[in-house]
């Protein structure tokens, strides 16, 4: 699991709810509370859509994160996830929206950004590089007695 879907997960899910394993077995498509359960958290959240078909297309969204929480929970002893706030979205609408992440569109695949690296191959690179030579990192300070001084030791 990468670092960003980590950071999703923990955003998404908070860790406060118990659920039992027979309730992570049964199969949350056919579950006629599922859409009762979705107005439920739409008040809590205070989420409105702007039309059926959005709102459909939510609770399918939110119908798949409470099966993933539900089946996290079901084999976990060690955390418990819960439907927050962002149960409603899917994984690369919260990047976009939190994260800046922006997926490729389909016709800028295999665009080139026009950058190249001219004449470089990897025999060319040097063995080592002193970064304070070529001014990317700065002389210590002295920190004087700003209460940090036991690190200048």
């Amino acid at each position: 699991m990468t670092m960003a879907s980590y950071h999703w997960v923990v955003l998404v899910l908070a860790c406060t709810c118990a659920l039992s394993g027979a309730l992570a077995a049964r199969d949350l498509a056919d579950d006629p509370s599922m859409a009762a359960r979705h107005e439920q958290w739409m008040g809590k959240y205070g989420r409105v859509y702007s039309d059926a078909p959005e709102k459909a297309r939510r609770l399918e969204v939110f119908k798949a994160n409470v099966a993933f929480i539900e089946s996290t929970n079901a084999g976990n002893s060690k955390f418990w996830l819960e439907a927050n706030q962002f149960a409603d979205i899917t994984e690369d609408e919260f990047r976009a929206i939190h994260t800046g992440y922006k997926p490729a569109a389909a016709a800028d695949k295999g665009r080139s950004t026009g950058f190249r690296y001219a004449n470089a191959s990897l025999d060319d690179l040097p063995a080592s590089v002193d970064w304070r030579t070529n001014g990317a990192v700065t002389p210590v300070k002295d920190q004087g007695q700003c209460g940090t001084h036991y690190a200048l030791r």
